[in-house]
């Protein structure tokens, strides 16, 4: 029974360690496979679900991403609004409504760009640094899936973030950002074009 018992321990270890080297390998092949594009270019649908609401508010648009710190996102629906990230110029248009500010003022929304730059861009391992995130990873048949529950210290209004990266182009196809009351976004970018 001892050495049953053993047998199952050392079974149990190696698949943790195995589980362990899996992600560790599918965050550098995302990482690398995204570092040789300079720019990525895709429409965009954003989904956002509100406890208070009773159905969720969709809207569309192109997404525009340049290496290392540019982030655009103009939406079609509605026609007007826009996230632009250029360095630490962090512009948001929603309705009426328009925000402009230099990020390292303001560590809040420097952990929101940095954490859109970060995804887009394909590096899982910064973002979980940049929120102090533990990282749980898992696939699909068509995506490398990384759940990031947010440590202490972290500046982000985001308790947990889900990442899915394409198992065809590495590219990030799906990102939900969930917040602590329970609300969620969720972005879908299906379909890209990529620069070198």
């Amino acid at each position: 029974m001892k050495k049953f018992i053993s047998s199952l321990v050392a079974l149990l270890l190696s698949f943790g360690i195995y589980a362990q080297t899996t992600q560790q390998q599918a965050i550098e092949k995302i990482a690398s496979a995204n570092a040789k594009y300079t720019s990525v270019t895709c429409p965009f649908t954003k989904t956002a679900h509100m406890a208070m609401m009773e159905k969720a508010l969709v809207s569309k648009g192109k997404l525009t991403f340049s290496r290392p710190d540019k982030l655009k996102m103009e939406y079609s629906e509605p026609a007007g609004n826009l996230l632009d990230i250029n360095g630490d110029s962090f512009v948001m248009v929603n309705g009426k409504r328009k925000m402009n500010l230099n990020t390292r003022n303001d560590n809040r929304y420097a952990n929101l760009k940095n954490t859109l730059l970060l995804s887009v861009g394909g590096d899982v391992q910064g973002v979980a640094n940049e929120n102090n995130a533990e990282i749980k990873y898992l696939e699909t048949p068509k995506y490398y899936v990384f759940i990031l529950t947010k440590g202490k210290g972290a500046k982000s209004q985001y308790v947990k973030l889900e990442l899915s990266y394409s198992k065809k182009d590495f590219s990030l196809c799906v990102m939900k950002m969930e917040e602590a009351n329970g609300n969620y976004t969720v972005y879908d970018t299906p379909v890209k074009e990529f620069s070198r």
